[in-house]
């Protein structure tokens, strides 16, 4: 990524040398020493495809990825998510995804920690985490419903360039909704 957080090295911009809004370099200025290029700042990101396609080859976690569709609402109080008026708005908007039980929703968490444990100290990261809100209430914050999907090491928040952070991201999860991404359904052999 541009050392100036201004765009990702990512797809059609993956063999320039310098970016394209700031003009920065892309790696740090070579010595007489070594012939190797080194990139200034990287970007990690874990695809979350294959985390989700677990969801349903496990037998423990099967039954309860359709948790939302029975659980008994509570005098009109928001318990879950699916209480909610988005998640019924949204179903209302594409009914299609809705009808299918299986289907996924998603959450996303963006939170700054540092991984030096001084909360003085200058340097920190932020992770961006999405997390199944298909399960039931209890399991929706368990670690193991919650994918990193990648580690942004800015100190500062990254507000103003999310978009260009998040761009995998939303790349992979265009795909899991166009696609229709197919996959084992332990529950239905």
């Amino acid at each position: 990524m541009c050392s100036h957080f201004c765009m990702l090295y990512y797809l059609e911009n993956t063999k320039l040398i310098e970016c394209r809004t700031c003009g920065h370099s892309r790696y740090k200025p070579m010595t007489g020493r070594g012939r190797t290029l080194v990139i200034l700042r990287k970007l990690r990101y874990f695809l979350i495809t294959l985390r989700l396609q677990r969801l349903f080859m496990s037998s423990k976690t099967i039954a309860h990825v359709t948790w939302h569709q029975s659980h008994d609402i509570v005098d009109e109080v928001m318990v879950h998510p699916s209480d909610s008026e988005g998640w019924k708005h949204f179903n209302n908007v594409h009914p299609q995804f809705s009808m299918k039980t299986k289907n996924v929703h998603l959450g996303l968490y963006i939170n700054r920690f540092n991984p030096f444990g001084s909360f003085a100290a200058f340097y920190s990261c932020w992770s961006v985490i999405p997390t199944v809100y298909k399960l039931s209430t209890g399991m929706c914050l368990k670690p193991e419903f919650m994918f990193l999907s990648k580690v942004i090491p800015d100190p500062n928040s990254p507000n103003q360039n999310i978009d260009v952070y998040l761009r995998p991201l939303i790349d992979e999860l265009k795909y899991l909704w166009s696609s229709r991404t197919l996959n084992y359904d332990v529950s239905r052999k």
